[in-house]
Order: C-alpha cells, then sequence, then structure tokens
C-alpha cells in the first residue's frame, strides 16, 4: 500500500483494538483501507491500491481457526485470550500473527510462527 500519512490516525482493527499510524510510520494494507479522509494523507489523496490477497488470506484463516477452536474447545478460555496452540489444528503462522496483532505486537505479514513466537517472547506477551 502506497501513501504516507500527513497526520496521526487512530484506527480500530478487526478486534476492536485501536492502533496509532503516523507521518514515519509504514501503514498496513488492513488500516490504510480503512483511512478514507484524504486529508489524513500526504497530497490528499487516498491510496487506493488493494491489500495484498496473500494476507487477507492469511488472516482470514486464521480467524477461522480461532472460531474452530473456540467452538471445538467448549471452555472458558477464548482463543483470542490465550496463544494459539503450537500444533495441529490452528497453529499455524497465520493464527499466531493474529495474535501477536491483537496484543499490539506488529510482525511481517509473511513472518513464520517461530518468527512471530519469538517477536512475541521478546514483547513480553505469553506463548504457553
Amino acid at each position: 500500500m502506497s501513501g504516507k500519512l500527513a497526520t496521526y490516525v487512530h484506527v480500530a482493527d478487526e478486534h476492536d483494538q485501536m492502533h496509532v499510524f503516523g507521518p514515519d510510520d509504514s501503514v498496513p494494507a488492513w488500516a490504510a483501507k480503512k483511512i478514507t479522509n484524504p486529508g489524513a494523507w500526504v497530497g490528499g489523496k487516498v491510496p487506493s491500491a488493494v491489500e495484498d490477497p496473500q494476507a487477507e488470506a492469511d488472516r482470514l484463516r486464521a480467524r477461522v481457526a480461532e472460531l474452530e477452536a473456540q467452538a471445538a474447545g467448549g471452555g472458558d478460555e477464548s482463543p483470542q485470550d490465550g496463544p494459539p496452540p503450537k500444533g495441529g489444528a490452528g497453529s499455524g503462522a497465520p493464527a499466531w500473527r493474529a495474535y501477536a496483532e491483537r496484543n499490539g505486537v506488529e510482525v511481517p505479514a509473511d513472518a513464520s510462527r517461530e518468527d512471530v513466537v519469538a517477536a512475541l517472547d521478546a514483547a513480553g506477551v505469553r506463548t504457553e
């Protein structure tokens, strides 16, 4: 997604968690799609590029894995409360990237599960 912000903006993700982006930040595609005020962008034009289809597919797979785990688990802790499993269904990189996003840890869209777990550990976010 091309484009540079002219000011600071607050954007809610799909889990209603707020994120703040400013002129020096690289704005992820999911957030740029939600920033529709032309005044927020340098040059007064909203970027029109479409989000990377692979990133969108990964995000959707992670959400499906969360919902399947929630439906199968039946426990008190929802998948959003704790980390994804490290093996089996719902343990892939997309689920871990979604967990990192929910916990405010930024990782590249193509980060491996191991890279995401390392970033979460470094940030002090629970991975077990």
